[in-house]
């Protein structure tokens, strides 16, 4: 037998939902022909690719391998089927994406929202995580990621430059004064995010060009930096953030910038995906509003600058 695009599909299918019986349901196929076309494309492979148990199934090694290498070739199908059928088909399909939490839920969620209302037939799935994905093995087709880039062989595209700032609650700042210079940051009471197992406590700045370190003493940790912020708008310390994070709490008056005369050099604000020659249409199109918002986005921030740059290949970025 070959292994034809539909049954890639169907395996694809399974391996996301984790159970045969409910891919019949969804698919209208009874579960003995979805168990005879796993087992014949398992025969077809010489390969297992699943683990099975009464409940549920579970990738194996091979398996994963099979789900991270069929992404891209399921991927260029869709885009030449896409460019087959021209412009004028409506967009479909799915597309994951994946945002650091407090960036994601701000801007990403409600611009995703809009997108899938325009195109009805596409379905959008977000993870919002600070922690670093794997794009290829999770399937991912868009990334949105701050800081320095690696040498990995993913696409990015620069978004913006936003600029890191130190910000605390008006409350805050009353109750235990304003910090004048890095150092006096040792007397106050810090929001450190956790990326991992690894602290984000050494926070840097910069005057006159000369860049400084300052180490602080954490009060509070959270790994997700949506919380760090609420923290911060609630008066329990000062926190370090991304300008687009906090641009809204800024003109609101719930947060107060400090130490901006020692602030850092621009991060970049990078939109990455996975190494593949071709893209869905339906893939491209969102690219293409997301690069639209992040432009508004930083005119209207006043502390950024968009970057333009075309699509190149680039690394894995560092979180923020």
């Amino acid at each position: 037998m070959s292994l034809a695009l539909e049954d890639i599909r169907l395996l694809r299918r399974i391996a996301e939902v984790g159970r045969m019986a409910a891919v019949a349901r969804e698919t209208k196929l009874s579960p003995a022909t979805i168990s005879a076309r796993l087992k014949a494309a398992e025969e077809h492979l010489g390969v297992r690719l699943f683990l099975r148990t009464t409940r549920s199934l579970s990738l194996t090694e091979e398996g994963r391998r099979f789900m991270a290498a069929s992404e891209r070739l399921v991927g260029e199908w869709e885009s030449l089927a896409d460019a087959v059928r021209g412009g004028g088909a409506p967009l479909a399909g799915l597309i994951r994406v994946t945002a650091p939490f407090d960036l994601g839920m701000q801007h990403v969620a409600p611009l995703l929202e809009d997108f899938q209302r325009d195109h009805p037939q596409v379905v959008v799935d977000l993870d919002l995580t600070d922690a670093m994905v794997d794009l290829v093995a999770a399937g991912v087709d868009l990334a949105i990621r701050g800081g320095s880039l690696a040498d990995s062989g993913l696409r990015a595209r620069r978004l913006a430059a936003t600029r890191p700032v130190v910000v605390a609650a008006p409350a805050y700042l009353e109750r235990a004064g304003r910090p004048e210079s890095p150092p006096d940051l040792a007397r106050h009471r810090c929001i450190v995010r956790r990326s991992g197992d690894r602290l984000v406590d050494e926070w840097s700045f910069q005057r006159d060009g000369e860049p400084l370190v300052v180490r602080v003493r954490p009060a509070l940790v959270c790994n997700n930096g949506a919380q760090t912020r609420q923290w911060a708008v609630a008066g329990a310390g000062l926190t370090t953030k991304i300008c687009v994070d906090v641009v809204d709490d800024v003109r609101a008056g719930r947060l107060v910038k400090v130490l901006e005369d020692w602030s850092p050099p621009p991060l970049p604000l990078m939109l990455v995906s996975p190494p593949q020659r071709l893209e869905p249409m339906r893939v491209a199109a969102l690219r293409d509003r997301l690069v639209t918002r992040f432009a508004a986005l930083a005119d209207g921030e006043g502390n950024s600058r968009v970057g333009g740059g075309r699509l190149h290949v680039a690394g894995a970025p560092a979180s923020f």
